[in-house]
């Protein structure tokens, strides 16, 4: 028996690079945690070494970033083995200049900057450089180690203010706006070293200003009117919108925007100060739904607290949920990532000079890199996805924490230390996000085996890369949302009919009516618009393997390459193009009308279907075949034939292949109907449809060649002259001739011709010097021509044998046409001629 086929993922842009000796090896998770790789606690919890063990780090890619700014003396963590560590040169400082700031690098500046930019870049991608065996109190590496970095500054410190400015906020804490939004347009449009976009850029920067609170949409009876995630996001977003020191009413986030609608994915980190909702600047895709796939905020778990490991040392649950905002309205678009103690890069200042060093620092800050990282080599792992189904890969493969609904606002920061509920789930994938979790803790071992689920239609290009998905994925989420959908849809129609808003608003609307209606509406278009079904489409050159347990309810389209499902596959499956092939089974109909259906992932193997199966006329059934062995498809449902049938392989003489089953067979495949002996693969079969199966016994044939040569030949006889009757002189007359031509030709095609080859009076009939004024014409049937010229009797497209043409000649006189005693004529040449001999 054959052994299955499984695609290898595709491979990386190249090897992983870090340091002669490294015990870290392609295969063994475990040797990648050395004490460098421990040293930052969060990368055992994301199962970083599983990406490394796959040959994943980054290499080939870049990541952007905008904060702080990045201490560019950090050379060794900065740099590569390309360049022996001694040069910084995978970490970049972009240039943006706006507002009141001029042209302003990404590299850390000591006159504004503060280390907050540098611990976060070292998280993403400080180099594995194995100094940590040495010097093991302090070294560390980042996620995408070998991954390049570009860095935007803020121009300012962490304790920038990302929101609406109380009265006594300085200018250290206040951001120039409309600089800051051109740093998120440089960093997007940045010429990165290989060229290829920036595909993600992820921010941490910044601090809540006092002014706000994140508990709620609106503020609460006795609460400021800034309180609240509407009035912040009316102050960021809207025109209407407070206007900065410099008078701009469109704030920096509008670059963040303008940048996410080009589809690179935002990342901003949903806060510390433990509200039940992210920062406003998180929860952007709940007032702009068309930045759902392009925009998504990280709350923070704990490695420290609640991590259990399995026996081989890798982890089971990542972690507690951190004492910091949680996901709240963004739980469809938030994951969890490691934030508390978290060891990177870090600079210290004596006597006025930095030097590079290295702290332990916490909050969603620190989290934020973690997952962008991760999001960064899912990409990577899956080249052919886009950023929106990278994305998606990532929420849908979270691992679910050790504990739920941990304490948030408006509880006092002072409140004993609670952190959640245990969670009697932790450690099994998400399959719906939660306001505590989202989708949880973002998990590289289970994102590089495909996505979990399916949150929507989904049109899948492989580029022509093989690639096999194992996870079980469903369309759980997308189903429970249907039914929030619903809920939220029900209290809009209330509102509109409660404030007399079912027919538009009224003229004089205020302008918190006008936002809203819009948001209202906005939000109404993006439901009606979502398709609460998970479905597939796969197009492009490439194999996808379905190894999992698949469930989505949707449709799975196959228009070009190939589906192998080695799994269960619940879906019904169209093929219009591409190989549909594999030995696992499926629910659904399987309608192939164009393209192959190829059952089997051994020649030994059935591919069984649960429903009917229809082969169009444009459709092959194509059987792997081997000895005694043969792949087979069978179905529990009706069978229709149609299109072609090939056997591929040897099969032994005698064998009795059952190739298709089926509740009842209707139709044939073409050219074979009951009972026919046909070759195909080198054998012969008789074919038979009888009680509701295909089968096929195989005949012992041999081959013996009879042949005759037949030579070349073109032969070409002629009856007698044509002679014409005698010419009246004085008398308008229109005179014929015949004779007959008798052809033999066994060449590809045949032209009989004939022509005038005199130079004197070409196509005319003399008589001595004196010549007929009008040519003499030939022709077969009624189609004439004159000899003027050599003319097309008949043609033929095949060999002949011995056709008799009738050629025809005819001579017009007229009556003042002066004729001379004697005989007019010219000898013709007949010519049978080919181009195929």
């Amino acid at each position: 028996m054959a052994d299955a086929a499984v695609a290898d993922p595709p491979a990386p842009s190249g090897p992983i690079k870090t340091y002669d000796g490294d015990p870290g090896t392609l295969g063994n998770p475990g040797s990648w945690r050395t004490p460098e790789f421990t040293r930052d606690n969060g990368l055992l919890s994301i199962s970083a070494e599983y990406a490394y063990a796959a040959g994943f780090a980054g290499q080939g890619t870049s990541i952007g970033v905008v904060d702080s700014g990045t201490y560019a003396d950090h050379i060794r963590e900065h740099g590569s083995k390309d360049s022996s560590y001694a040069v910084g040169d995978r970490f970049f400082g972009v240039v943006a200049q706006g507002g009141n700031t001029g042209p302003t690098s990404g590299f850390w500046n000591q006159l504004f900057n503060d280390q907050h930019g540098t611990h976060v870049s070292g998280t993403i991608a400080a180099s594995r450089d194995g100094v940590g065996q040495t010097t093991p109190t302090e070294n560390m590496h980042g996620v995408a180690f070998n991954a390049d970095l570009y860095m935007g500054n803020t121009g300012k410190t962490d304790g920038a203010l990302y929101g609406q400015l109380p009265a006594t906020a300085t200018a250290a804490q206040r951001v120039d706006n409309a600089y800051l939004g051109n740093v998120y347009r440089a960093v997007n449009s940045a010429t990165t070293r290989d060229g290829k976009p920036i595909r993600i850029i992820t921010s941490s920067w910044g601090s809540q200003p006092n002014t706000e609170s994140y508990t709620n949409l609106e503020p609460q009876a006795g609460e400021p009117a800034t309180f609240g995630l509407i009035p912040s996001w009316r102050y960021m977003f809207l025109p209407e919108g407070v206007a900065d020191a410099d008078g701009n009413t469109s704030h920096w986030i509008n670059g963040a925007i303008d940048a996410a609608r080009t589809g690179t994915v935002i990342q901003f980190t949903a806060g510390n100060n433990r509200y039940a909702n992210p920062t406003t600047r998180g929860n952007a895709p709940y007032f702009l739904p068309d930045l759902e796939g392009k925009w998504y905020t990280t709350a923070g778990v704990n490695a420290t607290l609640g991590r259990t490991t399995n026996a081989d040392g890798s982890v089971k649950v990542p972690g507690t949920i951190s004492r910091f905002n949680r996901c709240g309205l963004s739980k469809w678009w938030c994951v969890t990532a490691p934030g508390n103690t978290i060891n990177s890069t870090w600079y210290t200042i004596t006597a006025g000079v930095a030097r590079p060093t290295y702290n332990a620092a916490s909050g969603t800050s620190m989290s934020g890199p973690h997952s962008a990282a991760v999001l960064d080599l899912v990409m990577q792992r899956f080249p052919y996805m886009t950023n929106e189904q990278a994305l998606h890969t990532m929420f849908t493969t979270g691992r679910q924490n050790a504990t739920l609904n941990a304490l948030s606002q408006p509880q006092p920061a002072t409140a004993p230390a609670v952190d959640g509920v245990a969670n009697p789930n932790a450690g099994q994938m998400v399959t719906v996000p939660d306001a505590s979790n989202g989708w949880g803790t973002v998990n590289l071992r289970d994102a590089f085996a495909g996505p979990g689920q399916l949150l929507g239609p989904t049109a899948l290009d492989t580029k022509g890369y093989d690639d096999t998905w194992s996870n079980n994925v469903s369309d759980v989420a997308i189903k429970a949302r249907q039914a929030e959908d619903a809920t939220e849809a029900a209290a809009w129609t209330q509102t509109k009919a409660t404030k007399g808003w079912t027919a538009g608003l009224p003229i004089n609307a205020t302008d918190k009516d006008k936002f809203d209606y819009d948001l209202g509406e906005r939000r109404a278009a993006a439901r009606n618009a979502r398709v609460y079904a998970g479905s597939l489409t796969k197009s492009g050159a490439g194999t996808l393997t379905l190894a999992g347990t698949d469930t989505w309810t949707g449709k799975t389209t196959l228009t070009a390459g190939g589906i192998a499902v080695t799994g269960s596959h619940s879906a019904p499956v169209d093929v219009t193009g591409g190989t549909l092939s594999g030995g696992g089974s499926i629910g659904g109909n399987v309608n192939v009308s164009g393209g192959i259906l190829a059952p089997g992932d051994t020649t030994a193997s059935a591919l069984k279907l649960a429903g009917n199966l229809t082969l169009g006329s444009g459709a092959s059934l194509v059987i792997k075949g081997a000895g005694t062995e043969y792949s087979r498809v069978w179905a529990d449902g009706d069978v229709t034939l149609g299109g072609n049938l090939t056997i591929a392989g040897a099969i032994n003489p005698g064998t009795t292949l059952t190739l298709v089953k089926g509740k009842s067979i209707t139709g044939t495949f073409a050219n074979l109907p009951e009972g026919t002996i046909f070759k195909s693969g080198g054998n012969t079969f008789h074919i038979s449809y009888a009680n509701n199966a295909v089968t096929l016994i195989t005949f012992a044939s041999a081959d013996l060649p009879v042949s005759g040569t037949v030579p070349a030949t073109l032969s070409l006889t002629l009856g007698a002259p044509a002679t014409f009757p005698a010419f009246t002189p004085g008398v308008a007359q229109e005179y014929t001739a015949t004779t007959k031509a008798t052809v033999l030709s066994t060449a590809g095609n045949a032209t009989l011709t004939v022509a005038d080859p005199s130079a004197t009076a070409t196509g005319h009939l003399v008589n001595g010097a004196f010549v007929l004024p009008q040519p003499l014409r030939a022709g077969v049937g009624d189609v004439f021509a004159a000899l003027t010229s050599p003319v097309t009797l008949k043609t033929w497209a095949e060999p002949v044998s011995n056709p008799v043409v009738d050629v025809t000649f005819k001579q017009a006189i007229g009556a003042t046409d002066a004729l001379r005693t004697g005989t007019y004529a010219k000898t013709l040449t007949f010519t049978l001629s080919t181009t195929a001999p």
